[in-house]
């Protein structure tokens, strides 16, 4: 029996059991983060007048569908406005629901607006579930939107809070 427990523990150190073993961490230079090592870069390209793209994240656990988009703001507004804003452009629209926002200092001091809410797609009216930060760092607001399908709302629960407890 002692053996079996010694050869289980050391499997789970090794992380063939969990893909969420590890972490990577993100960095533009101004502020970083951490995040689950089951996602990959991707090209992606948001450009619109107030938010710029600067990281596009995909899951590549297949049970584990999530993305992460990292944008900065090209704009004169706040974080806290940008949240206001976002909160009100959803809850004008019929195919979503704020289920919460909140004003939140990480350990690391950094004040993050963040919203927690569900969206169904106009397409094919499948549920998502997004998790939204902004917060400023340096003069910089940006924004961090983890999110996919409803059926994995606490992974992308899970997966917000890494990275909303490691932002510097």
């Amino acid at each position: 029996m002692v053996i079996v427990g010694i050869l289980v523990l050391t499997i789970l150190a090794s992380g063939c059991i969990s893909s969420y073993a590890g972490t990577k961490t993100y960095s533009d230079g101004v502020m970083s983060f951490d995040y689950p090592g089951f996602f990959n870069k991707h090209p992606n390209e948001i450009n619109n007048s107030k938010m710029q793209e600067v990281a596009y994240l995909v899951s590549s656990d297949v049970y584990n569908t999530q993305y992460i988009i990292v944008t900065k703001n090209k704009t004169d507004i706040s974080s806290s406005g940008l949240r206001d804003e976002t909160v009100s452009k959803n809850n004008n629209s019929s195919t979503s629901e704020v289920l919460s926002t909140a004003t939140v200092t990480n350990p690391n001091n950094v004040v993050v607006e963040t919203i927690r809410m569900t969206i169904v797609l106009k397409e094919n009216g499948e549920k998502t579930r997004h998790n939204l930060m902004y917060f400023k760092i340096n003069n910089t607001v940006y924004g961090i939107a983890v999110y996919g399908p409803y059926s994995n709302a606490q992974h992308i629960a899970d997966t917000a809070n890494i990275i909303f407890q490691s932002i510097k």
